[in-house]
């Protein structure tokens, strides 16, 4: 099989360094190349994993041996970036969510369809077994018609400090509505195989007083078909959390309850000696991240369509902003 070539474009989101170590141990796939305007962070990622560092995306996207391109840039460049990426001929893996507006998420799931390339979201849950196990139980009918989805995707309240794009709004389109929203939106979709017809959020006072985007939130789903999800993709936990948050979800359905915690399989260590005396978090489950670029790279092999989307990516946009506007009026809001 033909070894697929990658390159980035940004990596301000950390993400990027977990698919990157992803791609290092695929034997089909190679990371070639990175570019960020951000020069000491972009030189930072080509000394990691030893590519070239390019100061121009377009010097990047004119490389002959660069098959498909990774954007993990500020939420709002992604548009840009997808849009060369496409009309360079590459395909596509955007890091959710795709964009910060549904006329950008559109705009670039047009031009990749233009240009005939594969574009796909990090919807990485889509790729966890835990998650495709819920969802094969649900297809195979074993507890009934699906009522109602109870999720919880919160973060450590720590990690969106670390970058401060996070909590830039002119960089991040918002704080944890616009991060953490789709995640759990796209498991709602997928389990139930509906849209969502109608978005109300509750928007709480900030927990961190000293960042200026909203880091907590609850947003209430009526899908096209009755069932109701409801998402809590707070950054609140503990900054002294031993883990960075986690996916959960109860799933009622007429016959049964199924329970989803995608990240429990892991070990809980406490040293004896200082400084190691602190309860750490070591996880050994499945790694989604690894198989969600697997399946991106048959994707673009095999000439199949991605399991998650651009149009996936889209609804995930369109709910998250009527989120917003729910807040902002108190009232439901129908999605684009």
């Amino acid at each position: 099989m033909k070894k697929i070539r990658f390159g980035f474009l940004g990596v301000a989101h950390f993400h990027a360094d977990n698919y990157a170590n992803a791609i290092k141990k695929i034997p089909d796939a190679e990371i070639v190349a990175v570019y960020d305007e951000d020069e000491k962070l972009g030189k930072e990622f080509s000394n990691n994993f030893k590519i070239e560092y390019y100061k121009d995306a377009a010097q990047l996207l004119k490389r002959e041996d660069v098959d498909a391109v990774i954007i993990t840039a500020e939420n709002v460049k992604h548009h840009d970036y997808a849009v060369k990426a496409a009309e360079a001929g590459k395909h596509i893996l955007c890091e959710k969510p795709i964009a910060t507006t549904v006329e950008d998420a559109d705009d670039m799931i047009k031009k990749a369809e233009k240009s005939g390339v594969k574009f796909q979201t990090c919807f990485v849950m889509r790729y966890h077994s835990a998650s495709i196990l819920v969802k094969n139980l649900i297809n195979e009918g074993r507890f009934g018609k699906v009522l109602a989805l109870i999720g919880t995707n919160k973060l450590n309240s720590s990690l969106p400090l670390l970058r401060r794009w996070f909590t830039d709004q002119k960089l991040s389109g918002g704080g944890a509505v616009m991060d953490h929203t789709v995640h759990l939106a796209d498991l709602i979709r997928w389990y139930t195989n509906s849209e969502a017809s109608e978005v109300y959020t509750e928007i709480g006072k900030n927990v961190n007083k000293n960042i200026d985007v909203e880091d907590n939130f609850l947003t209430t789903l009526l899908m096209e078909n009755g069932a109701v999800g409801h998402i809590d993709g707070s950054w609140s936990y503990a900054a002294g959390l031993y883990t960075w948050g986690d996916v959960t979800m109860k799933v009622i359905g007429t016959d049964g309850v199924i329970l989803l915690d995608a990240f429990k399989q892991n070990i809980s260590y406490i040293g004896s000696d200082k400084p190691n005396d602190k309860l750490t978090w070591h996880y050994y489950g499945c790694d989604c991240d690894l198989e969600m670029i697997r399946s991106f790279i048959e994707c673009i092999v095999e000439d199949k369509n991605p399991i998650a989307s651009g149009i996936d990516g889209r609804q995930g946009v369109a709910i998250t902003i009527a989120s917003y506007e729910s807040a902002k009026i108190g009232k439901p809001v129908k999605p684009k």
